[in-house]
């Protein structure tokens, strides 16, 4: 395969972008807060080298294998990721909260994938053993970036949340990238398959790789910075924690009282 000089222009920014962004999350130590999230980058740093190689020195072939396989792996990283970010903003309350509520939440979002999946799928025709298994594969996940930012930004202000937050900022950059990524992918699924194809998906992939450029400075600029203290939660959600965590003691007593 042959790059062009703007692959190379971008690829050359994205790798700049990856090792700026590793450096500001190991040097603040936000590793603490998102080890997942700096794995992740982390691991975006070390494919992208893995790719330029093979775009050298591999088959056209090999090649799609080799992307393809470290697709499924990143998008699986990022599921971790979004996790990660729900424990991050559930953590002032975890104890009022019921047990198992991280493995409800990763039920929730397999579920939304799933769904994600059937919607991508459909609505680009596309089989896992077909070459338009990575456009299904993308809209998957951009659909489930989107889902949490709209559920944490919905409930930022309960959640005494506010837009100078690490986990905020953090989700903002995936949405950003997810609905770039989005539209990119729609615009991919109506591509007819010609001797154009490969020279009309990369020509608007590039935007795709654009909003990821965006996103990686944007957090590089984001996590350098001191990070706001969390707000106090309203009236309204202390009050619903209250019942959440006093619903079980009054199972327990329900419980009890009928084995008297």
């Amino acid at each position: 395969m042959k790059l062009t000089s703007l692959d190379t222009l971008l690829w050359m920014a994205g790798i700049l972008g990856e090792v700026s962004l590793s450096c500001v999350l190991l040097m603040r130590k936000h590793y603490r807060d998102f080890p997942l999230f700096v794995s992740w980058v982390i691991f975006n740093t070390l494919s992208e080298a893995l790719v330029y190689i093979l775009i050298h020195h591999a088959s056209a072939l090999t090649y799609y294998k080799a992307y393809f396989v470290e697709s499924i792996a990143l998008s699986t990283l990022e599921l971790c990721v979004l996790l990660e970010i729900a424990a991050n903003v559930l953590r002032p309350v975890k104890r009022s909260l019921p047990a198992g509520i991280l493995v409800a939440l990763l039920i929730l979002m397999v579920g939304i994938g799933a769904g994600g999946f059937w919607i991508a799928a459909h609505l680009n025709a596309a089989t896992l053993l077909h070459p338009r298994a990575l456009i299904v594969l993308n809209t998957t996940i951009a659909i489930l970036r989107l889902v949490t930012f709209v559920v944490i930004a919905g409930f930022s202000q309960v959640l005494g949340l506010g837009w100078k937050n690490h986990v905020l900022q953090l989700t903002t950059g995936l949405a950003f990238y997810a609905f770039v990524t989005l539209a990119v992918e729609l615009v991919h699924s109506h591509l007819r398959a010609g001797p154009d194809f490969p020279t009309q998906y990369a020509r608007w992939d590039h935007l795709r790789i654009l909003s990821y450029l965006c996103a990686l400075y944007y957090w590089s600029y984001a996590f350098l910075r001191k990070e706001a203290p969390r707000k106090e939660f309203n009236s309204k959600m202390s009050e619903f924690l209250i019942s959440i965590s006093a619903f079980p003691k009054q199972q327990q007593s329900i419980v009890a009282r009928k084995h008297r």
